[in-house]
C-alpha cells in the first residue's frame, strides 16, 4: 500500500480510488485550504482527537480506540493508496500513516517502516503517544526506530 500525508494547506488532487484519513481536533471542520478534500468522493474516516502526547483531562488523547477504527476501515477498504491528513500534516497524520504501514506490511523492519515514512513526508514529528500505541499494539519498537532517524539529524524525539 502506497501512504502519503499532507496538511490542510498543502492537499494534493486525489482520486476517488485514495482511501482517506482526516485527524482534525474535536469540534474542528476542514478548512477552505482542503476543499479537495471535502470533495473527495471515495472512501473518507474522519477522526476526532487532539495532538497531544502528555495526559490532560482538556483534551481528547489518541487511544487504542482509534486504532481500532482504522483497522476496521483499511480491512473494510483494502486500500491500494492511503492518504493521512491533520491540520499541518506533522504529527497526528505521520503517527497514523506509520501505523496503517506498520499494520499493511508487518515484513518490513521498524527503520525500513520509518525510512517510508520519512520518504513521503520528510518534515514530520510523529507524535509519540500514538507510535506509542502502535508499538504496543503490533508489538513493534518504531519509537526506537524514529529516536535513531531523528538523532541522526541531531533532533530529539519524543520531545522533552
Amino acid at each position: 500500500m502506497k501512504v502519503t500525508v499532507s496538511g490542510q494547506g498543502d492537499m494534493p488532487g486525489l482520486n476517488d480510488e485514495t482511501a482517506v484519513i482526516v485527524a482534525l481536533d474535536p469540534g474542528s471542520h476542514l478548512s477552505d485550504g482542503s476543499r479537495r478534500l471535502a470533495e473527495h468522493n471515495g472512501p473518507r474516516l474522519n477522526l476526532q482527537l487532539h495532538d497531544v502526547w502528555f495526559d490532560s483531562e482538556r483534551h481528547l488523547l489518541p487511544s487504542g480506540e482509534h486504532l481500532q477504527v482504522i483497522e476496521a476501515f483499511l480491512d473494510t477498504h483494502q486500500p491500494a493508496h492511503l492518504h493521512v491528513s491533520c491540520l499541518a500534516g506533522v504529527s497526528r497524520s505521520a503517527a497514523l500513516a506509520l501505523f496503517a504501514l506498520a499494520r499493511t506490511h508487518p515484513d518490513l523492519s521498524d527503520h525500513e517502516l520509518v525510512g517510508r515514512l520519512l520518504t513521503a513526508r520528510p518534515q514530520c514529528f510523529p507524535n509519540p503517544l500514538i507510535v506509542g500505541l502502535v508499538d504496543q499494539r503490533l508489538r513493534r519498537s518504531l519509537t526506537g526506530a524514529l529516536q535513531d532517524a531523528f538523532a541522526d539529524g541531531g533532533i530529539p524525539w519524543p520531545p522533552a
